[in-house]
C-alpha cells in the first residue's frame, strides 16, 4: 500500500469518520454475526475498525502507516498489525470476513491484495466499498479540479477489470451495489460534500481527502480560486445548484462483494 498518510494524515480524523449509513451496509452485506472474525485491510485510523468492534465483531485491522495508526481509538474487540495488503502473514482461513473502506486505490498490486484477501477469508465475503472510475455522472467537482479524473484512472482498477480478476483468477463470485451519496455524511471523502461545496475551500477538510494530496500546487491554487469565486458571486449556484434539491447524489461510488 502507498503509505504517503504519513505525510499527509496527521489530522485525518478531523473530518473522517464512520457514517452509519456505510458501516450498515459493511454489516448488511458481509452477512455475518457478531462475534465473527473481520479482517480490515486499509484501515486508516481505524474508524470503520472501531464502529464494527462496537457492534461485537472481533477485529484485526491491517495499515501500515504509523501516524494513521497513531490516530486509532482503542477497543477490546480490536487489534492493529502494521503491514500492508500485500505482505500479511495470516494463516489461511483466519477470518469470517473481510472489509475494505475506500482503499483499493492505494494497493501497490490491488490484484494481490485480493488474492491475499480471499486466502485469508477462506474465499468471502469480502465487502468493499469504492467509486467507480468510468462513472459518468457530472460531479461539478471535477469542473475546478480535472485532474482528480486522471488521478482515479492511474491508481483505481475499473469495475470491470475487478470483475474479470475475481471471476479468472480467485474463481469467485462479484456483486455490485450502487451508493447514491447522502447530503449530510459524516466521513469527509472526496465526493461526500457534492451539497457543500464550500467546504471545499477549508483546508482542514482537503488535508483528509489524499486526491487533493496528489494535485500540483498550481492546479490546487486554480481550481479553488475558481470555485471560491465561482461561490461567491452565485455562479457555481446558478451552474450546478439544482442538485441540491436531492437528498442523494450518485457520485459512482459502490459496495462490492466478493464470495466463493
Amino acid at each position: 500500500m502507498n503509505n504517503h498518510y504519513d505525510t499527509f494524515g496527521k489530522t485525518y480524523t478531523a473530518t473522517r469518520a464512520a457514517d452509519p449509513r456505510i458501516v450498515q451496509r459493511l454489516v448488511d452485506l458481509l452477512e455475518l454475526t457478531a462475534p465473527a472474525q473481520l479482517l480490515d485491510i486499509g484501515a486508516g485510523t481505524g474508524n470503520y475498525s472501531f464502529a464494527l468492534a462496537e457492534l461485537g465483531f472481533q477485529i484485526d485491522a491491517v495499515e501500515p502507516s504509523q501516524v494513521m495508526r497513531n490516530q486509532a481509538k482503542n477497543h477490546s474487540n480490536l487489534r492493529w498489525h502494521a503491514t500492508t495488503a500485500e505482505s500479511m502473514n495470516f494463516e489461511d482461513n483466519s477470518f469470517n470476513g473481510v472489509v475494505m473502506t475506500l482503499c483499493i486505490h492505494h494497493f501497490a498490486n490491488w490484484q494481490f491484495a485480493l488474492q491475499e484477501a480471499s486466502r485469508v477469508s477462506g474465499g468471502g465475503p469480502i465487502v468493499i466499498f469504492a467509486f467507480n472510475i468510468e462513472h459518468k455522472a457530472d460531479f461539478w467537482l471535477f469542473d475546478y479540479f480535472p485532474q482528480f479524473l486522471k488521478i482515479d484512472q492511474d491508481f483505481a482498477p475499473t469495475l470491470d477489470e475487478l470483475e474479470r480478476y475475481v471471476q479468472e483468477s480467485l474463481q469467485a463470485q462479484i456483486e455490485f451495489f450502487s451508493f447514491p451519496l447522502p447530503k449530510d455524511l459524516i466521513d469527509h471523502f472526496v465526493s461526500a460534500d457534492w451539497a457543500n461545496p464550500e467546504v471545499y475551500l477549508q483546508e482542514k477538510f482537503r488535508k483528509g481527502i489524499s486526491s487533493f494530496t496528489c494535485l500540483h500546487p498550481d492546479n490546487l491554487k486554480r481550481g479553488l480560486k475558481q470555485l471560491e469565486k465561482e461561490i461567491n458571486n452565485g455562479d457555481w449556484r446558478e451552474k450546478y445548484g439544482s442538485i441540491l434539491e436531492n437528498e442523494t447524489y450518485d457520485c459512482g461510488y459502490v459496495f462490492i462483494r466478493i464470495r466463493k
